[in-house]
């Protein structure tokens, strides 16, 4: 896809540091690194983690060393084995620097050069202590899709998925000081979780802290063979949820994030019991789960079908 990025790298602006998280990224690799050094009205410097990449991305990587600001953390002599674990290296072994703010960042998209400006513009006129924003999806047949994700947030909503993918997540320094020493604290407990974006989410909401989602869409959502997570959404990905419900895994992840981020709220008691009752009072409640009407139907559906077993 030809996308015209700005050539140069911005010199002024506050610093944000970018934790990019890599694995066999190397058709896509050189394109997204181009637009986060192209952002406009920031510093930029990137931190990489590769997950023993076998397709050259390390190569690239160390290419882009002499080119822009990125520094690459040393290999574990380990697979991490999902963007999830990298991500969680990434934050706990991430020097802070002078860097104001701090971007997660896929190995695969492309972003539009004001992203991060847009974040920290938004973070700072709200008071907000976390932002993500909705996205464009793109496939290689040139077909776009917008991935709104930026519904009025509810109550309980962190506690039932993530607001949109993560990379568009931008915090501010303390805020990400605070996620840091959490992730240290917690790094060996946190790793079975299976998203980093849900879990990361649920840590700021669940202590006080505001989140905002943008509506406006700051990049392009690359959507390929290969996406770990990708757009959830149509049949197949419908069906792949269902599969989740059912196999006990999404109340798992429900309960994990919970007592990972030290949720004792009585809705997390009623899905750990999960009796007939406790199913009736989750669906009564379930407009303080989740965002759109929609959601909160297919949720419904979901608790009521989920299976009873020990939490």
């Amino acid at each position: 896809m030809n996308v015209e990025i700005p050539v140069g790298q911005t010199t002024s602006g506050p610093h944000v540091r970018v934790l990019l998280a890599t694995f066999n990224g190397a058709p896509w690799l050189d394109e997204q690194l181009h637009s986060i050094f192209a952002q406009q009205g920031v510093r930029i410097s990137v931190v990489a983690s590769d997950d023993s990449s076998s397709d050259g991305t390390p190569e690239l990587l160390q290419a882009w060393i002499g080119r822009g600001a990125l520094t690459v953390l040393p290999s574990t002599g380990a697979r991490f084995g999902s963007a999830h674990r990298n991500f969680l290296r990434l934050i706990r072994d991430t020097e802070l620097g002078d860097a104001a703010f701090f971007a997660l960042s896929d190995q695969d998209d492309i972003w539009l050069p004001q992203k991060l400006s847009r974040g920290i513009e938004c973070l700072g006129k709200l008071s907000a202590q976390g932002y993500s924003s909705n996205v464009t999806a793109f496939w290689p047949d040139g077909t776009r899709h917008l991935i709104d994700k930026a519904q009025p947030q509810r109550r309980f909503d962190q506690l039932f998925g993530s607001p949109g993918p993560g990379c568009t997540f931008v915090f501010p320094r303390s805020v990400f000081q605070q996620l840091q020493q959490w992730v240290t604290q917690n790094f060996d407990r946190i790793q079975g979780i299976w998203v980093h974006d849900w879990l990361i989410y649920a840590f700021v909401r669940c202590r006080g802290m505001r989140w905002y989602i943008d509506d406006q869409p700051n990049m392009l959502y690359r959507q390929h063979g290969r996406n770990e997570i990708g757009v959830n959404a149509g049949w197949r990905a419908a069906l792949s949820r269902l599969r989740h419900v059912r196999t006990g895994a999404y109340r798992r992840d429900i309960l994990a994030i919970a007592d990972s981020v030290g949720e004792t709220a009585g809705v997390v008691q009623l899905v750990r019991r999960l009796s007939v009752l406790d199913r009736l009072r989750l669906v009564l409640q379930v407009r303080h789960f989740r965002r759109r009407l929609i959601d909160c139907v297919i949720l419904a559906f979901f608790i009521m079908v989920m299976p009873r077993e020990r939490g």
